[in-house]
């Protein structure tokens, strides 16, 4: 209690009162939580004035000198430390996710303002998440919609680092519309993103390279208008097949990318691909600013470099026939290169024909080696389909026809159409029965000599004069970065098998594959820069070691504390996120809840 001590002008009543007037007011000033207050209410209405004045002189005093706050600020210190100290027998973690490799792709994804792209077409905050949210879930596990729905609800943060809100979860609508929603979309996010990472990284798209890559169906697609059968480069002609027409920069973005029906040979996709890229990206009409194709013996035909010359395209490709009747220029002269494997690779340059484009015949004995070997076993297989022809027209029950026995020996000079067409294969008739086959014999048309001069060796094409042997070279070596892409596609980010029944849904699931790679490739090429080559696969390894968690405990005054928290990552995450300029720690955020009051 409060008292004013002796006052002369005052009674003794009037002291009393003054006294509880200051220990009401002291209560209400710095009130300690569970202390028992003396006042229930306001006992200054029922006195004088005279009382009033004395304890508002009396109390601006007090509260002058500032010792009416140090039980106050006692109290708040010792609080303070009581809610820090926790009881570890109490604590528990609970609702890990998966926070690293999401964590980097939603910062690639605001980098590419693919956010910033959607709210300007006019979609709503939640369907740009839970769109966005399944992006990083095909970009880091690349599972199906369905499986996509389980993994964002028990496995991953990627939806709460977008709305920074646990255990919000796109529901099953909003999953499998978020492909065909942004292929809806597909050239105005392409543009953008052209335009975007041209920005981000001052590219120059000077060199661009065009190529084809088909992916193979799980499933009969007998309704579809674009699943082919056609020649798989991944060894499936049982599977009907998508092609994927793509044109990247030298980085490793795509400037182009085109779903064509899965029998689309290489040459007939040049014509569009070109008229697609011109449509977006205007030839220069400066012959100093000239783009460069480089494209594999695939495409290279006649007309499509009569084509990209046309249209005011340099090129640079393999030549689609070795040439025969030539001379080197400047004989004697030559440029050894060395392949990734440190071997040696000779380079020279053709003597140049008035009006023709300019050739550079390449000579790798690595090379050389590798066709032998390739080339001898097709030999003893060739062979042996012709010996086991042979001895079918004397075994019982063999094929004996005339017919079908030039029938069977045709499969096999297709099937091994890179040695047969050295063989000269005669047929020989039955005396007694013309209608049937005596005997198949064959000989070798040239020497061993004359077809291992062949290993080894084939030839660049260009119709740019300026070019040295070492700069042709470089120029052609990066038609492994679209190489590379299409591992990334098919491997990392597995595109293949494709099991959607409508062409609607499976163009939408390529072009969903492909803003992934967008993702991926924004990552890659920032560590390129800083000497860092690993693959998605290698990346997602590192940073998957960083969780979002959920920790509770209780502290010394009985409150249950709940905290949310990211893992701090490892070294080798967090030299990632350095090199990527990233923010290594998307959220570290708490709550208390205070424990109930016991009853009375």
């Amino acid at each position: 209690m409060l008292t004013p001590g002796y006052l002369p002008d005052l009674c003794s009543d009037e002291i009393v009162q003054i006294r509880r007037g200051l220990t009401y007011m002291m209560e209400q000033s710095a009130y300690i939580p569970a202390q028992q207050a003396m006042f229930t209410a306001d006992p200054r209405g029922e006195y004088s004035e005279k009382v009033r004045g004395y304890i508002e002189k009396f109390w601006s005093q007090i509260k002058g000198s500032g010792k009416i706050d140090s039980a106050r600020a006692s109290y708040d210190e010792a609080e303070r430390k009581a809610r820090k100290l926790i009881d570890v027998n109490t604590i528990q973690h609970t609702d890990a996710r998966e926070a690293g490799a999401e964590n980097v792709c939603l910062q690639a994804i605001r980098e590419l303002q693919l956010d910033t792209f959607l709210r300007r077409e006019g979609w709503s905050e939640r369907k740009i998440n839970s769109t966005l949210a399944s992006l990083i879930i095909r970009t880091v596990y690349s599972p199906s919609e369905w499986a996509a729905l389980r993994i964002l609800d028990e496995n991953s943060a990627a939806m709460e680092l977008l709305t920074g809100q646990f255990g919000d979860c796109p529901t099953q609508r909003e999953v499998y519309a978020a492909a065909p929603s942004l292929y809806a979309l597909k050239d105005k996010l392409e543009r953008h993103l052209c335009s975007r990472t041209d920005s981000l990284f001052n590219l120059t798209n000077r060199v661009m390279l065009f190529d084809l890559t088909n992916f193979y169906f799980e499933g009969s697609k007998t309704g579809s208008k674009k699943a082919k059968f056609g020649r798989s480069k991944e060894k499936r002609s049982d599977c009907r097949l998508l092609v994927l027409a793509l044109a990247i920069n030298t980085e490793g973005f795509i400037r182009y990318s085109s779903i064509l029906a899965g029998n689309t040979a290489d040459p007939d996709s040049l014509p569009a691909m070109v008229e697609g890229i011109i449509s977006k990206n205007p030839v220069s009409t400066n012959p100093q600013q000239k783009v460069m194709v480089v494209i594999d013996a695939g495409i290279a035909t006649e007309a499509n470099l009569g084509l990209l010359k046309e249209r005011g395209y340099n090129y640079l490709c393999v030549s689609r026939t070795k040439l025969k009747d030539y001379t080197l220029k400047e004989e004697g002269r030559s440029v050894t290169v060395f392949d990734s494997r440190k071997r040696p690779i000779t380079i020279a340059q053709v003597e140049h024909r008035e009006g023709g484009d300019f050739y550079l015949r390449i000579t790798s004995p690595a090379k050389a080696m590798t066709e032998h070997s390739m080339n001898q076993q097709w030999r003893e297989r060739f062979e042996l389909e012709l010996t086991k022809a042979r001895n079918a027209l004397t075994a019982k029950g063999g094929t004996k026809r005339y017919d079908k026995v030039v029938e069977r020996v045709g499969r096999a000079l297709g099937k091994y159409p890179s040695v047969s067409k050295y063989y000269q294969i005669d047929y020989i008739r039955s005396d007694k029965n013309p209608e049937q086959m005596s005997d198949i014999q064959w000989q070798i048309k040239i020497s061993q000599d004359q077809a291992e001069q062949r290993f080894g060796t084939y030839f660049l094409r260009t119709n740019v004069t300026s070019l040295d042997e070492r700069t042709t070279w470089d120029y052609y070596n990066l038609i492994r970065e679209i190489e590379t892409s299409n591992r990334q596609l098919k491997t990392d980010l597995e595109l293949r098998p494709i099991y959607h029944q409508t062409d609607d849904n499976s163009d939408a699931h390529l072009f969903f594959g492909l803003l992934s790679y967008w993702i991926v490739n924004t990552v890659r090429h920032k560590l390129k820069l800083q000497g860092i080559t690993h693959y998605w696969t290698e990346l997602k390894r590192i940073l998957s070691t960083q969780k979002a968690i959920t920790t509770k405990a209780e502290n010394a005054l009985g409150e249950q504390i709940e905290l949310r928290i990211c893992s701090d990552p490892t070294d080798a995450a967090s030299e990632l996120y350095r090199i990527l300029g990233y923010n290594p720690i998307p959220f570290r955020r708490h709550t208390i809840k205070t424990a109930p009051p016991p009853p009375n």
